[in-house]
């Protein structure tokens, strides 16, 4: 009798990844005997009292598989004509969901793909739910079964467009190998979202921030309520869409960017309610479980535009994430790619600057985190940039293993008499494009406006003249930065802010 035993994301044709030993699993009767026949060996698993069951598999040296089979309580799932290869995980919110259909360049993107460029990748993406009833089982909204693709001229538009530019850039480079990306994103979240609700209830700070305001949001509130906000809200956003459109039918010369700057933004966020996706924990319970039994090689984290509400608390998110997930991943020391967010104007002061430097700090903390800094791409006034290119090569780049593993970060810092020097990794050669601009830190108070400076430049060395009485120094520290400095490769100084003592060695903040 067959049966479905394996999670949704274990399908035929599938990419599992090479060289590293992988996990299977999913659903069978409570307390089952599962064996999965693998290569003419036999292993053994045993459903928990949920049903949910769990092993590993050893590690698999070549690119193709016949068959893998599942048996339990006479029920039998085989998996065929099976992947080997380098797996992405790719996870955050809607730049890294941005879909290769809507970027700039997808037309001639289909056009190589129609001429059979761009072999051997794939991709699954992650059904996107809101919200599974705890008695029922239904899901919201109705999500149709996802199954994985190879990229062709059909399929690609609805993947990750950073991805497909990112899968691209490593096969180029290394065209023996297959590769795929699993998308596990969704749009419009905050880092809350994506964390078990028990864990942010956990931390008072995180409680107070994050549940605290959700449950005050829907005390008292009827289903009807919470229909009529939302109806309002969507009758908002629907004139927005009217009203941008006709403003750029009456200027076909204006971009969106342009647009949005005079018309205004979409209104965000929705009013919250209980099957919203955006309460704490919610994307956790209904998109993280999905990817809970897989095994892949590296995972990209790009998120935190979301959080430029409340950046202060960004570390303690950022932080828990990644072990959180690493945990859930059975992989502690799992490679992490962490895209630094572009330049986008229209925020809180400073507030995408404070996400930048936590990114920052957390890649400096963390030995198998790598930052990936875009910030000097974007688009001032639209916070979806329509062009991916540059980011995903960019970061396929810092992935392939042939160049730096991330893009240059300012370290030891030293300030000598009116002189501050500071080392910048990840670059062999500095090169500047244009006016470099910092700002100083007066009597550990008052950041002074950015000004120009004139820098000497000494190999990985920059040494910049500093005021008598600075305490600290600023580079593109600002929502839209204005960079200037850059290794032989074109990747960008990270922006940064940096603290320090008289004569002393700088405090990395």
């Amino acid at each position: 009798m067959t049966g479905k035993l394996l999670a949704d994301i274990f399908q035929d044709g599938m990419v599992l990844p090479i060289h590293k030993d992988f996990r299977l699993g999913g659903q069978a009767a409570s307390g089952a005997a599962v064996t999965v026949s693998f290569l003419g060996e036999a292993y053994q698993a045993q459903a928990d009292e949920q049903g949910h069951w769990q092993l590993t598999l050893p590690a698999y040296d070549q690119q193709e598989l016949d068959e893998l089979t599942v048996t339990s309580g006479g029920k039998t799932q085989c998996l065929r004509g099976l992947h080997f290869g380098r797996v992405l995980l790719l996870s955050g919110q809607s730049n890294i969901e941005y879909r290769l259909k809507d970027d700039a360049e997808f037309a001639h993107v289909k056009a190589d793909l129609a001429a059979g460029h761009h072999p051997n990748l794939y991709y699954y993406n992650c059904p996107q739910i809101d919200y599974r009833d705890p008695e029922t089982g239904t899901v919201k909204p109705a999500a149709a079964e996802e199954k994985w693709q190879e990229v062709n001229a059909e399929t690609a538009g609805e993947m990750s467009a950073i991805g497909f530019y990112c899968l691209a850039k490593l096969q180029k480079l290394d065209p023996s190998q297959i590769y795929a990306a699993v998308d596990c994103f969704k749009g419009g979240t905050s880092a809350s979202n994506w964390l078990p609700v028990d864990l942010l209830k956990d931390d008072p700070e995180l409680q107070a921030a994050f549940v605290d305001p959700y449950e005050a949001a829907i005390k008292g509130k009827s289903w009807a309520d919470f229909d009529r906000e939302t109806a309002k809200w969507q009758a908002a956003v629907d004139q927005h869409n009217a009203d941008l459109k006709q403003y750029l039918d009456q200027h076909p010369e204006s971009s969106l960017s342009q647009a949005k700057n005079i018309v205004g933004h979409t209104p965000w966020p929705p009013p919250m309610r209980p099957d919203s996706y955006l309460r704490p924990g919610a994307l956790y319970e209904t998109m993280v479980s999905q990817i809970q039994d897989i095994t892949v090689t590296d995972w990209i984290w790009y998120q935190g535009e979301n959080d430029t509400d409340r950046p202060r608390y960004y570390s303690k998110l950022l932080n828990l994430l990644l072990k959180t997930w690493r945990r859930l991943l059975a992989d502690p020391s799992l490679p992490v790619k962490l895209i630094q967010l572009p330049g986008y104007a229209d925020n809180p002061e400073n507030s995408v600057a404070l996400i930048r430097q936590t990114q920052l700090e957390t890649a400096r903390k963390d030995p198998y985190v790598d930052l990936v800094s875009i910030a000097d791409l974007g688009e001032a006034h639209n916070i979806h940039p329509t062009h991916k290119r540059s980011a995903g090569e960019r970061l396929g780049i810092c992935m392939s293993g042939e160049s730096y593993p991330a893009t240059p970060q300012a370290t030891a810092f030293k300030q000598e008499g009116d002189q501050i020097s500071f080392k910048v990794t990840n670059s062999f050669k500095l090169e500047v494009a244009g006016e470099v601009r910092v700002s100083f830190q007066v009597e550990k108070q008052t950041w002074l406006p950015d000004q120009p400076v004139k820098l000497q430049l000494k190999g990985q060395t920059v040494s910049l003249p500093c005021p008598d009485k600075a305490t600290g120094l600023r580079y593109g520290y600002a929502n839209y930065p204005d960079l200037a400095i850059y290794n032989e490769l074109g990747a960008p100084l990270a922006p940064f802010e940096a603290v320090f003592s008289k004569n002393s060695k700088v405090n990395e903040q």
